[in-house]
């Protein structure tokens, strides 16, 4: 029966995988979110200028809606300006994780290519030792009936 020398590294290294994809997962997701509030936010303001665009060219807008605008546009502006220093420190953890990962998948391929080898010798011995007790059984065979015939 086979039996890997290193199984249980081999499984605590898929282990390791595994929680390096959840932790890859994570950090995606994040960085994801982050994209989508900063999207949110792009969208808010253009509906903003789209507004008063609108109003400005039927000759609806004046001096507090502007300022109102301008205050809007300023506030999104620093929560722009936060979220995209997020965004960046996300991206960076999410390449982070994923170069972890990269690694810890490279580290299980090379036990899985390790027990691929170690099964295709222990293939090759037991191929071997039974060539050679059909080649001893054969060899048996033959000296019984070969030993028979020499004594009748």
């Amino acid at each position: 029966m086979f039996r890997f020398s290193l199984q249980k590294a081999l499984e605590v290294r898929e282990r390791v995988e595994k929680v390096r994809m959840k932790e890859m997962a994570e950090k995606l997701a994040r960085q994801k979110g982050i994209e989508y509030q900063i999207e949110s936010i792009q969208d808010k303001i253009a509906g903003q200028d789209s507004q008063a665009n609108q109003a400005k060219h039927l000759g609806r807008i004046d001096v507090n809606q502007l300022k109102m605008l301008i205050a809007f546009k300023a506030k999104k502006k620093l929560e722009l300006n936060g979220l995209n220093q997020a965004f960046q420190k996300a991206v960076a953890e999410t390449e982070a994780r994923r170069l972890a990962l990269v690694e810890a998948s490279r580290q299980r391929k090379t036990l899985e290519i390790l027990r691929e080898k170690e099964l295709k010798r222990y293939q090759k011995a037991l191929a071997k030792n039974e060539q050679i007790q059909m080649d001893e059984a054969a060899g048996n065979h033959y000296f019984q009936h070969h030993h028979k015939g020499n004594h009748a």
